[in-house]
């Protein structure tokens, strides 16, 4: 036979919604019990019950009391690690927009300084790439496209020079 502490230690589940349901009152819980658990009245007398039972009611409220404690410990420690993380991810936004504009001016004044050939890259403003170079006080321009290819523009270079060469010739 199980002694009556480890009785409601076994049962303490039952015990505790019985005493709940019957309005917290000691006798009432005993008599409920009865019942549900007719062993009980084998593991120990009402009077045993009686002073036990208080122990077992204030052990499981100090158990609640430390979980509450902990749980409000972990919520905080959870805020804290999310806005960490929060602030973390706006940093890292930050960072990234910071590193397109910088690749975008970066990007511009390579385009500013390019040349193929000779011939000057210019990027419109509407997005449009054009070989530029002056003969002469006159400037010739060359269409190249939204794409920057140096393989067209070189062979469109070629093109444009054996057509002035040529009109050269005939002058």
């Amino acid at each position: 036979m199980a002694t009556p502490i480890d009785f409601l230690i076994e049962n303490q589940s039952i015990i505790l919604k019985t005493y709940t349901s019957h309005g917290a009152v000691t006798k009432d819980t005993w008599v409920a019990l009865q019942e549900t658990l007719p062993k009980l009245s084998q593991a120990m007398k009402y009077n045993t019950f009686k002073q036990y039972f208080p122990v077992v009611i204030a052990f499981r409220d100090k158990i609640q009391n430390q979980y509450l404690i902990e749980l409000s410990k972990l919520e905080q420690l959870l805020t804290e690690k999310d806005k960490l993380i929060k602030a973390k991810e706006m940093e890292l936004t930050a960072l990234k927009l910071n590193y397109t504009v910088l690749e975008e001016k970066l990007s511009k004044l390579e385009q500013r300084s390019k040349n193929i050939d000779g011939w000057t890259v210019r990027l419109t403003s509407k997005g449009y790439y054009n070989l530029c170079k002056s003969f002469g006080g006159k400037v010739e321009s060359i269409y190249l496209g939204k794409v920057l290819d140096k393989n067209l523009a070189k062979k469109k270079i070629t093109e444009r020079m054996s057509m002035l060469n040529e009109k050269e010739k005939t002058q």
